[in-house]
């Protein structure tokens, strides 16, 4: 399939959805507003409308699911294999925690992925533990400055090691 210009941010989103949905739930308001981008940049197949038309707020995960399974059929994307999956959720996780578009508290739970079965960076599992260790029995769950330093840290190296596979 061709992907207009922006396309190539928006294959790569529609694959994070993807393998979030794969290996657990894809995100509600992410696939929604996925849909209604694709729509925007003239991909605009019958499952494609279908998602956008669907509210944000209301519409459940597993009909989320069952709509961008239906997208990625239509768009022809084949299921991502289990490592390539959980390479894009952390990646995408990891860009997050440096964008600040998820809370610290979010983001190490969220990297837990990386011990997830077929990961290439289930090594780091241990470090994803200390820190969700001092978050919540040092921290009572509250990210202050040292924790999210070294979950930068992290995610910086997390970042790198994909970028060298």
């Amino acid at each position: 399939m061709w992907w207009p210009e922006t396309g190539f941010s928006l294959l790569r989103r529609l694959r994070v959805e993807q393998a979030r949905a794969l290996l657990y739930d894809a995100e509600p308001h992410h696939a929604v507003m996925l849909a209604c981008d694709l729509l925007v940049a003239g991909v605009n197949g019958d499952a494609v409308v279908a998602l956008a038309a669907e509210s944000v707020r209301t519409l459940p995960v597993q009909d989320a699911n069952r709509c961008l399974a239906a997208v990625t059929a239509e768009l022809s994307l084949a299921e991502p294999s289990l490592a390539t999956a959980v390479e894009l959720i952390t990646a995408d996780t990891c860009e997050r925690i440096l964008d600040r578009s998820i809370p610290a508290e979010v983001g190490t739970h969220r990297l837990y992925v990386v011990g997830h079965e077929g990961s290439p960076l289930d090594d780091l599992l241990p470090a994803v533990a200390a820190l969700a260790g001092r978050l919540e029995d040092d921290l009572g769950g509250r990210a202050d400055d040292d924790l999210r330093s070294r979950l930068d840290a992290l995610a910086r190296t997390i970042l790198s090691r994909l970028a060298r596979q």
